[in-house]
């Protein structure tokens, strides 16, 4: 058989898009499937391809609680597959809740900001303590800022080595095994994305809760700001990932 070509991209909300992920994929010679299993009524194990099947695995954010597999049982599947493509040594990348369910599969805790003495963390600034050597992390050391929008935060444990943290978020990315990354912050956001979510009246008002009256205005600003030095660092960050799955595709 020959290697396994898609790129599978699970999505929770429409507007959060892959963004920058999606335009590194650009050109691969990869099959990109986005979908979002949150919207298939009953899905089950069947609704999502093996993980043989997968040359790469990448999850996005949303708003929901990574354990709340109550009101989203198909948070389950989605960790189902994370333990799955880490142990078979899939390249996989989790974006916010991705990252989040990512932590859940390996084991590790994700508790309420209210539950560590800390906010909503809802804005762009610069990344702590970037582990330089990791090719993932290492190109962001020095990026003005990334777009953080959680309340969440993953509580560090064994089997993920922490890559970079926030003074209010110990962990802001982590690396489990070879192949596997969790970011907690947003690096597929473009200023142009950012404008499709501040569309969102959910979006405005989260935002305006934790930055006050002037937040969409210092967002949009902040972004357009950040972006010139931003980008190259984020393509050359992703393009490290797509090199693991063409080369996991054999192209």
């Amino acid at each position: 058989m020959p290697p396994p070509r898609t790129v599978l991209i699970l999505q929770h909300v429409e507007v959060e898009k892959p963004g920058l992920i999606l335009d590194a994929l650009d050109g691969s010679g990869l099959d990109v499937d986005v979908r979002n299993v949150l919207d298939v009524p009953g899905a089950s194990a069947d609704d999502l391809p093996a993980v043989g099947d997968l040359a790469g695995l990448v999850v996005m954010g949303g708003p929901m609680n990574a354990d709340d597999l109550t009101g989203h049982p198909a948070l389950k599947l989605e960790r189902d597959l994370l333990v799955d493509a880490v142990r078979a040594g899939v390249p996989t990348l989790g974006v916010c809740l991705g990252a989040q369910l990512l932590a859940r599969a390996l084991g590790l805790a994700v508790r309420t900001g209210a539950e560590l003495g800390h906010g909503s963390e809802i804005g762009w600034s610069p990344l702590r303590d970037v582990d330089r050597d990791d090719p993932v992390l290492g190109p962001l050391a020095d990026a003005p800022a990334v777009l953080h929008w959680h309340g969440d935060r993953i509580v560090p444990g064994p089997g993920a080595q922490v890559l970079a943290r926030t003074d209010t978020t110990e962990c802001q990315a982590f690396r489990a095994g070879p192949a596997a990354w969790g970011l907690q912050f947003h690096l597929e956001v473009t200023p142009a994305l950012l404008d499709d979510w501040l569309t969102e009246p959910s979006f405005v008002d989260e935002a305006t809760e934790a930055l006050g009256p002037d937040a969409v205005e210092r967002l949009r600003t902040d972004a357009r700001a950040t972006a010139p030095a931003l980008r190259p660092a984020a393509e050359r960050s992703l393009a490290f990932v797509r090199s693991l799955f063409v080369a996991r595709a054999g192209l």
